[in-house]
């Protein structure tokens, strides 16, 4: 970087203390710290911000595992073992788990006949309510007076059913695979 003498102008050679023209004390200003360690403070702010805002942006969730259906849910929700049921009735089996946050409680039950012929889409038609499609299936919507919600849909030769206190919860359950 050129140096010039603050009181006539001239240039200053590399490191002069003295200025040759008029003799003035060369003044060099120090490194501050900001200067000197710019671009690593740039990169780590940056770092910095994109780590905050995946933690913030990203919800955390869990993956929950009814039967063999695979749900992604909120991870605050916690599972109630009170709540888990595998029962066999003739050649249905259902399962069901039950999962609880401080606010909101959804379970999830799957049940299914094994072997051929079994149409999953007309059992669900059979519980009944009002047609629609949520978590990316065609079901059957119910709303039930003590404020809690089901949504009731075929999946392959299963049938799936959402339990929600909250309508709101829906939106928080992603049906992710059927194995």
């Amino acid at each position: 970087m050129e140096r010039y003498c603050r009181k006539c102008g001239a240039k200053l050679k590399n490191e002069a203390i003295f200025c040759p023209n008029c003799g003035e004390k060369a003044v060099y200003p120090d490194e501050s710290f900001l200067s000197k360690y710019k671009i690593p403070l740039i990169i780590a702010a940056v770092a910095a911000i994109i780590l905050i805002s995946f933690v913030v942006l990203t919800p955390q969730t869990q993956i929950v595992k009814v039967d063999d259906v695979e749900f992604e849910i909120p991870a605050d929700y916690v599972n109630d073992p009170s709540r888990t049921e595998v029962s066999y009735d003739e050649n249905v089996k259902s399962s069901a788990m039950g999962w609880s946050n401080k606010d909101t409680y959804i379970e999830i039950g799957v049940a299914r006949t094994p072997g051929s012929g079994f149409n999953s889409q007309e059992a669900a038609a059979n519980v009944g309510g009002s047609p629609t499609k949520m978590l990316g299936y065609s079901g059957y919507y119910q709303k039930y007076d003590n404020e809690s919600y089901t949504f009731v849909f075929g999946l392959k030769d299963k049938v799936c059913m959402v339990y929600v206190s909250d309508y709101d919860a829906f939106k928080d359950i992603k049906v992710i695979s059927e194995e």
